[in-house]
């Protein structure tokens, strides 16, 4: 199983840097992203997208599936937010035994190349990517959920989540649609 880097180690913490196309080291490093991500989700049932410097891979990549397979976003940037934002218990792949209360954008656009370089723009995506995106977007720049904690409790252990799921949830805004 790919090594997926836990909170603490400080590789978790530098700022990613752009994305060499030509460089021989990006389709291996795409790959590990991609293997990663469908290892810890078969192991934990969840795991939409993954950034690399979750395992210590110094790019500005994230790769992500939503159920419609596997994409790569390389050296994606927000271009534009709305106003309106939410709260939610946000998971990560670095610290998979508790959830964090974060507030996120409603709704995001963002424009990255793919692995061939082609440029994409997706605009005003739902909540439930926008949120998502912007955690990963996160780790490109070394900042952690953890990082964003909001309100009390902030911070709650996935097991005491899992049994009470109706009082957590009754403390973040009601699900993306």
């Amino acid at each position: 199983m790919s090594a997926i880097l836990r909170l603490g180690d400080p590789r978790l913490r530098a700022v990613a840097r752009p994305v060499d196309l030509a460089a021989p080291e990006f389709p291996e490093a795409v790959a590990r992203l991609h293997r990663a991500l469908a290892e810890f989700r078969a192991a934990h049932g969840f795991g939409r997208a993954i950034a690399a410097p979750q395992l210590g891979i110094d790019l500005r990549l994230v790769a992500v599936n939503l159920g419609d397979g596997p994409r790569t976003l390389v050296d994606p940037e927000i271009v534009w937010h709305s106003g309106e934002t939410f709260t939610l218990w946000d998971d990560c792949m670095c610290f998979p035994e508790v959830l964090v209360r974060v507030r996120r954008w409603r709704s995001i656009s963002v424009r990255h190349r793919d692995e061939h370089g082609r440029v994409h723009l997706r605009e005003r995506l739902p909540a439930a990517e926008s949120e998502l995106l912007q955690h990963e977007f996160d780790h490109l720049d070394g900042v952690l959920a953890v990082d964003r904690a909001e309100g009390e409790p902030a911070i709650v252990e996935r097991a005491a989540f899992d049994r009470e799921r109706e009082r957590y949830a009754a403390m973040v805004d009601p699900p993306p649609m």
